[in-house]
């Protein structure tokens, strides 16, 4: 936690934006979806794929909602910190505050390599076999282009949150030098 005021303000700023982060991560990815031609089916009905088809994304959606849980538990700290105009945080507690927000940021940071990775993966991948097979039907190679997208834009999200993460580890690690 900071000490100086300017300290506490920007760590609660920051906090701030990690929950907004996380928030418009969470409704990008839990909105988003595609539709494609069931392989199981004769008829070539549609089928809707959603976040909970996909184990990574999942994973991103899961990871967004303890970023929010964790910064709806910080914030109020954190606007106490300010207006009481000193640290809540003793120095005994101080080592164990940061390691929580570094165990925060690297599991936010695993959401956003897990978010990337499968999202450029399924891009590249479906881009070549749809150029291979000559797909027909464009309207369906757009609708799974569109929705990878808004994976990579709600992996974006979470990949800001892990900047302000990291950004609130340095100055806590500022403020435990300076202790």
């Amino acid at each position: 936690m900071a000490s100086s005021k300017p300290l506490r303000i920007s760590t609660l700023g920051l906090r701030v934006f990690v929950l907004l982060f996380c928030l418009a991560s969470l409704i990008i990815i839990a909105t988003d979806s595609a539709e494609f031609p069931d392989p199981d089916s004769d008829t070539g009905e549609l089928k809707k794929t959603t976040f909970k088809d996909v184990i990574a994304y999942r994973y991103l959606f899961s990871v967004a909602i303890i970023g929010i849980a964790y910064s709806l538990m910080q914030i109020p700290l954190a606007a106490l910190s300010i207006t009481k105009g000193s640290s809540l945080v003793t120095k005994r507690i101080l080592p164990w505050y940061i390691f929580t927000d570094v165990v925060m940021g690297l599991l936010v940071a695993t959401g956003v390599g897990a978010g990337f990775g499968l999202t450029v993966d399924l891009k590249r991948n479906l881009d070549k076999q749809f150029r291979e097979a000559g797909v027909q039907d464009l309207e369906v190679a757009k609708n799974i282009d569109k929705a990878l997208d808004l994976a990579h834009a709600s992996t974006g999200f979470l990949l800001a949150a892990t900047a302000c993460m990291a950004v609130i580890v340095l100055l806590s690690a500022l403020v435990l030098a300076k202790k």
